[in-house]
């Protein structure tokens, strides 16, 4: 604690073959925390900003990408993000039971400011902005949820369909087209981090 009463955080904690090692340095905080028995698992070209925060139970697949702001929390049930995947800013995914983890599937995006508690989603999905997705939930293959739509807990939405509202319902099925786009979005936020070194984890 300096003259002025602020304190400063001098040490942060880097993930080093999947096992948590506390370094003392004047850096940002990297906030990725084992819980219980349990250290995240993060793919080395897996992409987290130093400004998310990943607990517990966690798996990040390679391509991935933790924006800042982000959290991650498997302390009381399992995490799983899949490849090239991107979770952006401000998101929290978080899981309640063991009997309903977070798996969220390859080639997706969840926007910044979404909660997702307990679900499972599928691959090439793209959730908007501000999304709320409770316990239980099920989103199939290459689904579109509007940015501010809220589904309810245990709702199963069907494969390749486009949702909004509160609660979220069904406007009309994707074609092979879109969900496709869906994928390539994903798959190019993901080459934009690979050239972007400095959020990546340093070994």
């Amino acid at each position: 604690m300096n003259s002025t009463g602020q304190c400063h955080v001098m040490f942060y904690i880097r993930l080093i073959n999947n096992n948590a090692r506390i370094q003392s340095d004047e850096v940002d905080i990297l906030p990725i925390l084992p819980f219980a028995d349990k250290n995240p698992k993060i793919d080395p070209n897996a992409y987290v900003s130093e400004q998310a925060t990943i607990v517990g139970d966690v798996e990040i697949d390679s391509g991935a990408s933790i924006w800042p702001g982000a959290v991650i929390r498997g302390d009381q049930a399992a995490v799983r993000i899949g490849a090239n995947t991107c979770v952006q800013d401000s998101v929290v995914i978080h899981a309640h039971s063991e009997e309903n983890p977070t798996i969220i599937g390859s080639l997706s995006t969840i926007g910044s400011a979404s909660v997702i508690h307990g679900v499972y989603i599928g691959d090439s999905t793209n959730v908007g902005e501000g999304c709320v997705i409770f316990d239980g939930a099920t989103l199939g293959e290459g689904i579109r949820l509007a940015p501010g739509s809220i589904v309810p807990a245990n709702v199963v939405i069907p494969p390749r369909s486009l949702n909004s509202g509160v609660p979220a319902s069904q406007i009309r099925e994707l074609s092979r087209e879109e969900v496709e786009k869906q994928s390539e979005r994903a798959e190019t936020i993901s080459q934009v981090f690979r050239k972007l070194k400095r959020w990546q984890i340093s070994p």
